[in-house]
């Protein structure tokens, strides 16, 4: 990991920016002159792609060989970082969909791309818009080949520790009827904690696991079992690589 003298930091932050600009300008041009909704699969890895070079980070991916290409996930991994959502749109062979706060549609470029993709927005303070919007990407999602990507510990966590896993993870793959792939993320949390603006260099490691079924007829308890499972497989990637 390499931290930034102040001068450095600044220059890369401002080219961040700016390839942030350029490209939610580009992609909002491509939606409003009738390119599809899908274009999201094709512009989005290219700003995360430039994102990550501004910054200095670097993406290594292991265990793309377990992911089938008509197969359809969801991606459950561990969330401590604003940068593990660019590393996922980098690493992720397969086209990805995300959920985002809705607040970040009112931040000019990114957010209004945000609000013309194909990601979908959740107001994570009222339960009740959170669940529409979990049954509008279920039915999104049925005729979208894209995999899901959900940090089922809901937030950021602060010490880079794998978090409390939430159900609506786990609900949603089961009502979308996909196949959980656990995926650990390490790296990120030395090159952004949760809480700071101020990043440095380095080199973030992905790695897939192996697919997990959804298991059928479980009581809650068996359930919370086999959630705690998949937690315990990204925990232990995470943990070893620390």
């Amino acid at each position: 990991m390499k931290c930034y003298r102040w001068w450095e930091y600044a220059i890369r932050a401002a080219a961040i920016v700016v390839v942030t600009m350029w490209y939610g300008s580009y992609f909002i041009l491509r939606r409003t002159f009738g390119s599809p909704p899908r274009v999201t699969y094709a512009i989005f890895p290219r700003w995360a792609r430039a994102v990550l070079w501004a910054a200095g980070i670097h993406v290594q991916v292991t265990g793309t060989e377990h992911l089938k290409e008509r197969e359809r996930y969801v991606f459950i991994a561990n969330h401590v970082s604003l940068f593990d959502i660019p590393v996922m749109l980098v690493a992720s062979p397969i086209p990805l969909r995300i959920f985002y706060k809705r607040q970040l549609e009112r931040v000019p470029f990114l957010g209004w791309a945000l609000k013309a993709s194909t990601f979908i927005s959740v107001q994570r303070e009222q339960q009740q818009a959170a669940g529409r919007a979990v049954q509008q990407a279920v039915e999104s999602l049925r005729n979208d080949p894209a995999a899901l990507l959900v940090f089922p510990e809901g937030t950021r966590s602060p010490s880079g520790a794998l978090g409390h896993f939430r159900r609506g993870a786990f609900v949603l793959a089961s009502e979308s009827k996909r196949t959980i792939v656990p995926v650990a993320i390490v790296g990120t949390a030395q090159i952004l904690p949760a809480g700071r603006l101020r990043f440095c260099g380095g080199t973030v490691h992905v790695v897939f696991l192996e697919p997990v079924e959804m298991p059928s007829h479980q009581s809650r308890h068996e359930f919370r079992t086999w959630m705690e499972d998949i937690r315990a497989r990204i925990a232990a990637v995470v943990e070893y690589n620390r």
